[in-house]
This record gives C-alpha cells, structure tokens and sequence, in this order.
C-alpha cells in the first residue's frame, strides 16, 4: 500500500519521530535508575568513611562498650560495621523486586477489571424470537464509531436493506465500514444512532443467545 501510494519518506519519517520519542523515553528511564544506583552507592560509600572514622576514634578514645563495660575494639567496630553493611545490601537486592511486586498488581487490577465487567450488550436480554425469520435485514440512519476511536466515524448516517433470499456484496476501500457492517449484524457493537432491523425488529429487542444461536451465521 505504500508502496502503491508512493509514500516511503513519509512512513520513514514516522517511524523516525516515535523512534524519536521512545529514545527520549529510554534516556529518561534509564537516567532514573543510573541516579538510583548513584545514591545507593553514595549512601554505601558514606557509610564506609563514617564507620571506620568514629570506629578509629572510638578506638583511640579509648571510650566503653556500654555492653560489656571494656573498651572498644577493632573486632566490636567490624563486627558493627559488617553487620550494617550486610543488612543494607540485602535490602538494596530485595529493592528491584518491589518493582516485580508493582507489575504484578497492575497485571491483577487489568485481570479483575476484565473479570469484573459489566458488559454494555447482554447475551439474556431482550424478548425471544417467536416468529418465523425470512431475514430482511436494513440498516436505517447507522452512524457509528468504535469505543477506541471515538474522533473516527466509520460509518455516517448508513442506511442499506439486504433483501432475504439474495447475496449481497460489501464493496469498498479498506477502513470504508464494510468488516463494521458484519459486526453490526452480528451485534458486537450497537450503533451510536439509527437501527439494525431484523424483519422490521431492531437487533436490540432481542434475545442476542437466540440470535446468535439460531437466526445468524458467519463464515469469515
């Protein structure tokens, strides 16, 4: 299709802009975690210099262990030293996985927020169909645009009848509404304004279960 349309530099420059964009979101990200390692190691290193200088001095001072009542020695500041040390560095490894523990709540509130759902279109709503279909099948004044597009008419005012008993083509250039009209009858979406009819019925006044079931087949 680009091709055909004699559009290369044009798709090139599009894609050379988002690739624009994810660099500056790349640069960004990976600044951050450059200052985060910085400041933990700023942190471990200060650390070190103050541990051994108020270890020296407590040392030279000759000042008392209040837990045993003896001097300060070289084998009490490691000891200490060491033992903060160790500490710290298991909770700068166990840091990275809280980032695990963020992702998998964002995973589970997408999971549940699927589960959780209350679909637009029932399956069980609607009167049952109690009559004989012949499949008529008119679109009256359809205006239509997906939930994800909503900036996009895909279909404007559409009104079309689809007689029982004939075959009728859909023809058009890609994105004109045609795989639309398919999901309209098959009652995927409803229409923003206008009727789907069945028989003179709009698609909506029935059972969709039964529709689907028992009135309306697709082969793609």
């Amino acid at each position: 299709m680009v091709q055909a349309f004699g559009q290369e530099k044009t798709e090139i420059r599009n894609y050379s802009r988002h690739l624009l964009r994810a660099k500056a979101t790349g640069v960004k990200t990976h600044l951050k975690t450059a200052m985060a390692l910085a400041s933990f190691m700023f942190v471990i290193f200060g650390y070190y210099a103050y541990g051994f200088y108020t270890g020296s001095w407590l040392i030279t001072k000759r000042v008392t262990n209040t837990n045993n009542g003896e001097f300060y020695t070289i084998g009490d500041i490691l000891a200490c030293f060491f033992g903060i040390v160790f500490g710290v560095m298991s909770l700068g490894m166990a840091s990275p996985q809280l980032k695990s523990i963020t992702e998998g709540k964002v995973a589970g509130k997408m999971a549940y927020d699927i589960i959780e759902r209350k679909p637009e279109i029932s399956l069980e709503e609607g009167a049952p169909i109690d009559q004989p279909v012949t499949g008529r099948l008119e679109f009256r004044n359809v205006t239509f645009r997906y939930p994800s597009k909503k900036d996009q008419i895909i279909l404007d005012s559409f009104s079309s009848v689809f007689e029982e008993g004939k075959t009728t083509a859909l023809v058009g250039a890609s994105g004109s509404g045609k795989s639309t009209i398919i999901q309209l009858l098959e009652r995927f979406y409803d229409p923003e304004s206008g009727e789907v009819l069945l028989d003179g019925r709009d698609l909506r006044e029935l059972t969709l279960r039964e529709y689907r079931k028992s009135v309306v087949g697709y082969v793609s």
